[in-house]
């Protein structure tokens, strides 16, 4: 019997499921991708065909947005049509409680959350950075292959070691380098070269035809040291130094969670990349979060059209966002900390939901 009840509900989700990611689907890429899309090709002339093939690798990124609403509308229409057919008041008349009920509606939230979940961790940042590489190609889009005016501090344990300055990098290659080396809280030695080499075999950069500079502790200038070639500890690799091209959208957890360890080493703030990395997780489960907020909402009378659901769900959904952005802002202000305003809307969104069912199993 359980069972049977069990596949009865998810059946009785998986339509209006297809139905949302279709609906969402078409609103959200007609309003956002396809629009700038749709200028690029009649005011910068980008081949019709370079925007289709755009449009395709840019829907995943659409998509880990459009799995949570298509999972409000299911649960929604489902718990909706149901109650208006009185089969809500047959069940728990036969002694089967609403907490019971919504078990499926939870389980199919949590299936679709790591679907997500693995769509932004595989699908999205792939298809992001095919995206990338399709407008550079196209020439819509120049993406500079050669680093200039670069400068890095690098911090240990909270106190400034190195500044790096290097005038341009291609490649392995940088020229123009200049760095300076500190010892407490001093300049110790700057150090300045025409070039210098990566040897990726030895993990190493090369520096050419330069000149030490050693100061003394009052900052004077005690003696310099010519130099052919002088191997040096810079704790950066050329990929370390383009890093910085990617964006969140580009990288998985790990792929993020690594740039964030780089931008610490080099004594920047990831408040905001903190956030990004948090929200990777959050968003996925806002699945699980809207299943448990529409089986309540769609008990109440009148709610089994489907235009209605929709229209029900956009509201529910642009107050979600509306709250994500406000958390958001309040995390990059640093009132919260990143993990606390990526998971706030899914906690106030988790207990009005967890709030309605206890209203309506008690009714």
């Amino acid at each position: 019997m359980i069972k049977t009840i069990d596949k009865y509900i998810l059946k009785e989700l998986f339509d209006p499921f297809l139905f949302g990611l279709g609906a969402f689907t078409a609103i959200m890429a007609s309003s956002t991708v396809m629009f700038e899309l749709v200028r690029a090709v009649i005011i910068k002339g980008m081949p019709v065909m370079t925007a289709v093939q755009l449009f395709i690798l840019r829907l995943p990124q659409v998509m880990v947005y459009i799995f949570p609403m298509a999972m409000l509308l299911a649960a929604l229409l489902g718990f909706s049509r149901m109650s208006n057919d009185s089969e809500i008041v047959a069940f728990r008349s036969a002694g089967v409680s609403l907490y019971r009920l919504i078990v499926p509606v939870l389980v199919m939230g949590l299936i679709v959350s790591f679907v997500t979940l693995l769509f932004y961790e595989v699908v999205v940042p792939e298809s992001s950075e095919a995206a990338k590489n399709l407008v550079v190609e196209a020439g819509a889009k120049h993406t500079p292959k050669i680093q200039k005016n670069m400068f890095v501090p690098e911090h240990e344990h909270g106190e400034l070691k190195r500044i790096f300055y290097a005038r341009e990098l291609e490649g392995g290659v940088m020229k123009g380098v200049i760095i300076g080396e500190f010892e407490k809280d001093r300049l110790a030695q700057l150090i300045n070269a025409e070039q210098a080499l990566w040897q990726p075999d030895k993990d190493r950069w090369v520096m050419k035809n330069g000149i030490i500079y050693l100061l003394s502790e009052t900052g004077e200038y005690k003696h310099l040291l010519r130099f052919e070639e002088q191997f040096i500890a810079i704790k950066y690799t050329p990929a370390d130094f383009y890093a910085g091209e990617k964006k969140a959208e580009e990288m998985n957890i790990r792929e993020l969670s690594k740039f964030i360890t780089l931008k610490k080493k080099m004594g920047e703030d990831v408040t905001d990349y903190e956030i990004q990395l948090n929200m990777k997780m959050s968003i996925p489960f806002a699945c699980l979060v809207f299943s448990l907020l529409g089986a309540p909402l769609g008990l109440r009378p009148k709610r089994a059209s489907s235009s209605i659901g929709l229209g029900l769900s956009i509201i529910i959904i642009f107050g979600y966002y509306v709250l994500m952005s406000i958390s958001v802002a309040f995390g990059e202000l640093r009132w919260l900390t990143p993990f606390t305003a990526a998971w706030i809307p899914n906690v106030l969104t988790g207990g009005v939901g967890w709030y309605l069912l206890h209203r309506a199993a008690k009714g």
